[in-house]
């Protein structure tokens, strides 16, 4: 069930002029390809237009090449001057993301003007008259200089692409009262691409109840090396096992790369089997869980998943604590058990067994992709997670946020965000940053 993301295609065109100065475009030429070998190294699958590009006509023939080729994104290198005709004509036919690449003056010791950032500059005024964005980097790939900026490039469209590509599996209907997990399919595929296929809560339980007991023996195995298990709690752990085996295969069966479950009352409160411990356990494995029904929070992991390239854990913010002094995150036993210090006890939360943890220590991203009457908006805060004893039944993490916790509280609630958050390990603002805006999405960061 792990996801490998697929490699991005990059369509990539070296803008020179051909009237220069021979050894100035050789110069530029290599210039290039070690902006093509620092793309291929960050994982890119390079589409390159063959020749300098120095006329409308040869952008022309780039565009239609990328098309075909079906490119992620384009890299317009700026290896000398270039007038602004050629981009246009490879902005207004690419509805893609685009980074624009400029490099030093490099011949200035022999006086020669090779005018690469010169070319630079009227793209950003291209990009504003179609109100389009970009993202931009400077300088030659063998100083250093752009690989922050690329990189930043490179996982945002690699970003971009998954969303596109991903389905999110909406199993059953959301919890009553929870407006806030409610979605605009139209929205999302609009602006994300992303495909929703509904699983019926009866249709699941069909699943469940056809996992059979070898099965649940063999992963009830697994369950004692990754919880902490009472030997009391083993035989109604098998209920853990049952439903975890059960969204694994449907899973498998749709091709999920995320679903957003209806996980109670109908399984933690009736049935007596909670999917916490299976959302953890899929989220460690690479399929991304929110809780009910929250395809918001499904994208948000999402995203997260790919930009800080590790498991994400989704949670309700609860309340400030003043030991630690902290923000708490909470969920009913949904963490994944590799985010926690030690194992997860596995006891009575709520209406079945579900795992207590406290999450490790470390740096860390909060944020939500948020959607307002349609409108998506990206929120999000970086702080340090500070191990302590859980303070409630469930998985708890305690966070310390850079910007002040109580100024955290306040820009959710300015901004519309919910309590339910995406929280991944690692500082992914800049990542995040760039996303949004590549995908035009106001970006609300707390600093």
């Amino acid at each position: 069930m792990p996801v490998n993301f697929r490699k991005v295609k990059i369509g990539f065109v070296n803008l020179a002029l051909d009237f220069l100065d021979e050894e100035d475009l050789k110069t530029a030429s290599q210039y290039a390809k070690d902006a093509k070998q620092m793309l291929a190294d960050m994982g890119a699958e390079i589409v390159e237009y063959p020749k300098p590009m120095s006329a409308r006509n040869l952008a022309r023939e780039a565009w239609h090449q990328f098309r075909s080729s079906h490119v992620d994104g384009i890299v317009i290198f700026n290896g000398t001057f270039s007038t602004g005709d050629v981009s246009v004509e490879l902005i207004r036919n690419m509805d893609c993301p685009f980074l624009i690449w400029g490099i030093e003056e490099f011949a200035i010791s022999k006086h020669n003007f090779t005018g690469s950032m010169v070319g630079v500059m009227p793209a950003g005024t291209i990009f504003k008259n179609f109100d389009r964005t970009f993202s931009f980097a400077y300088g030659n790939a063998q100083s250093g200089k752009p690989a922050k900026n690329v990189e930043k490039f490179i996982k945002s469209v690699q970003a971009i692409a998954y969303l596109r590509e991903a389905t999110i599996g909406v199993i059953g209907m959301r919890p009553d009262g929870f407006e806030i997990s409610d979605f605009d399919e139209l929205a999302v595929k609009q602006k994300f691409g992303t495909t929703i296929t509904k699983v019926s809560m009866s249709d699941f339980n069909q699943v469940i109840e056809g996992i059979t007991d070898a099965d649940i023996d063999q992963d009830l195995e697994k369950q004692k090396e990754i919880f902490n298990i009472a030997p009391d709690d083993l035989e109604q752990s098998r209920g853990i096992s049952r439903v975890y085996l059960a969204v694994k295969k449907v899973a498998e069966q749709r091709n999920l790369q995320s679903y957003a479950p209806d996980c109670w009352p109908e399984l933690r409160d009736i049935k007596q089997m909670p999917i916490c411990p299976a959302n953890g356990r899929c989220n460690a494995e690479g399929v991304m869980a929110s809780c009910e029904c929250d395809v918001d929070g499904s994208l948000t992991l999402m995203l997260q998943y790919v930009l800080a390239g590790s498991t994400p854990w989704f949670a309700d913010f609860v309340n400030i604590v003043e030991d630690p002094d902290a923000l708490l995150f909470w969920h009913c036993g949904n963490a994944p058990y590799n985010l926690s210090p030690d194992k997860p006890k596995i006891e009575q939360v709520f209406g079945g067994l579900a795992q207590t943890a406290t999450m490790k220590s470390g740096v860390a991203t909060v944020c939500r992709l948020n959607s307002i009457k349609g409108q998506y908006s990206l929120h999000a805060g970086v702080g340090k997670v500070v191990e302590s004893k859980s303070f409630l039944k469930g998985s708890n993490l305690f966070i310390q946020m850079d910007g002040g916790n109580i100024e955290f509280v306040e820009s959710l609630m300015e901004h519309g965000i919910p309590h339910h958050n995406g929280i991944v390990y690692g500082n992914i603002l800049d990542e995040l940053q760039e996303f949004a805006k590549l995908m035009q999405i106001p970006f609300i960061a707390q600093k």
